[in-house]
């Protein structure tokens, strides 16, 4: 999912003050925040998911640290 497709959901969300953010991290925790689940993408706990969520697939490539 890119960045607008992106900010385009967290509008949906009703959460517009939000969506100037530009990191695909921000924007998926925020999703998850408001969905009612640990905004954990992209964290260290990756490592130690069990869960198959929709952003598992993404969350866990390997990325540099500085993409953050």
């Amino acid at each position: 999912m890119t960045v607008e497709q992106l900010q385009k959901l967290v509008c949906d969300f009703g959460l517009e003050a939000c969506a100037p953010y530009t990191s695909q991290t921000q924007l998926i925790r925020l999703i998850q925040l408001q969905c009612g689940d640990e905004p954990c993408f992209s964290s260290e706990k990756r490592y130690g998911c069990s869960d198959a969520c929709e952003w598992s697939g993404e969350c866990r490539k390997l990325k540099a640290h500085w993409l953050y």
